[in-house]
């Protein structure tokens, strides 16, 4: 009945639904790509809003949580939730040591000086990690939690993606609210 009886009647209907199902997924794809540029776009323009400082080695930072949550997780033992809380607390503290330290002095000063500071302090996060952890990616697995799909009719989509949409929503609303 209704349009969805129509289209069922006809002979393309499970072709036009499974595009259906194809275009929704990409767009979630999208969505998805599009939450990780806005997780680091808000970091990003909130220190640049709070200090006046273009911090280049943000991304640095966001990799350094990363490499800090595969130690957690992996090699210490606490798994996914020990990590999702541990990781962000260290590299806060790291970032509040380096802003007293080194951008304080900055703020004030030419941008360009302020810029050259943290792209240099990019390049030396960047490095250090890389002779750390070396070069070749480093494995970090999903909780059992988080594994496994979603399944609204024809349509199948992972959990943890489902989550980081959340995660990326919940980031937007709370930075609203402040």
């Amino acid at each position: 009945t209704g349009i969805r009886g129509a289209f069922r009647s006809h002979r393309f209907a499970p072709r036009f639904e499974s595009m259906l199902t194809q275009i929704l997924e990409q767009v979630l794809n999208g969505l998805l790509a599009g939450a990780y540029y806005l997780l680091i776009a808000l970091g990003l323009s909130l220190i640049f809003s709070l200090g006046g400082l273009v911090n280049l080695a943000h991304g640095a930072f966001y990799a350094l949580g990363a490499y800090f949550a595969v130690i957690v997780a992996e090699h210490l033992g606490l798994g996914f939730a020990g990590s999702a809380i541990a990781s962000p607390i260290v590299v806060a503290v790291i970032g509040l040591v380096i802003e007293r330290f080194l951008f304080r002095r900055f703020y004030r000063e030419d941008p360009a000086l302020g810029l050259l500071l943290t792209f240099g302090l990019a390049m030396v996060a960047e490095q250090s990690l890389r002779w750390v952890f070396g070069a070749a990616p480093v494995p970090f697995s999903i909780p059992t939690a988080l594994r496994g799909q979603v399944f609204i009719g024809d349509f199948i989509y992972s959990k943890y993606r489902l989550l980081m949409l959340a995660v990326a929503v919940a980031a937007v609303a709370g930075l609203w609210v402040l």
